[in-house]
């Protein structure tokens, strides 16, 4: 049967669209990569838990950010309540496009972190958030009493852009678009309520 042209850029098209959707489903059906623990928890990652745990959760986050604020008495009840068997740290994705603030609140953690106070300037920011402003970002140094002028050069250190630079590209890199997103055990979780996190974070500490 001879076939006119339009029959053959038909035929074509479905053929190729066949091929589309079968190496999509091919893709979809592959097992999601697990990651390493030290891709997802470098040296310089200020953490909270059990270091020997084998369970650990990352989270990568913006201090602006109102869905990782709403989740963060969760993420604390989690580190509480899994202490002695969860792993917990910290990573930094500030969406520059969207929140003007976020990259200044990761510098003065980072700042604060120099001076040991990295979890308590996290605590100060997530409370501030909503009022957030250069002036309250800088007076958290002050709340926590920490040395000013070490606080100001610090803040001020390119090493420490560097540092949030580098979770940003890790995060990118890691298919992060959005924050709050959380790894656990070296896989990305697929989050939709509150009850998702924990629930996942359960199962895996009593595997």
């Amino acid at each position: 049967m001879k076939l006119s042209g339009e029959s053959k850029l038909f035929i074509g098209i479905l053929l190729a669209t066949v091929a589309i959707i079968a190496g999509a489903v091919f893709f979809m059906s592959q097992p999601e990569k697990t990651l390493s623990r030290s891709d997802l928890l470098p040296s310089d990652t200020y953490t909270k838990g059990n270091k020997n745990a084998s369970s650990y959760l990352v989270e990568f986050s913006d201090f602006q950010c109102p869905a990782c604020g709403t989740f963060k008495p969760l993420v604390d009840g989690i580190i509480t309540k899994y202490k002695d068997k969860l792993l917990f740290g910290y990573r930094h994705f500030p969406l520059y496009n969207t929140h003007p603030f976020a990259e200044k609140a990761a510098l003065a953690a980072e700042a604060a972190g120099r001076q040991g106070k990295f979890w308590e300037m996290y605590e100060y920011l997530f409370e501030n958030q909503q009022k957030f402003s250069d002036e309250v970002i800088m007076e958290g140094a002050t709340v926590l009493k920490l040395d000013k002028e070490k606080f100001d050069k610090d803040i001020n250190d390119p090493k420490l852009k560097d540092k949030i630079n580098r979770d940003v590209a890790a995060g990118n890199s890691l298919g992060v678009n959005a924050t709050p997103t959380f790894f656990l055990n070296g896989k990305k979780l697929n989050i939709s309520s509150f009850d998702d996190l924990e629930n996942s974070v359960k199962a895996e500490i009593n595997k």
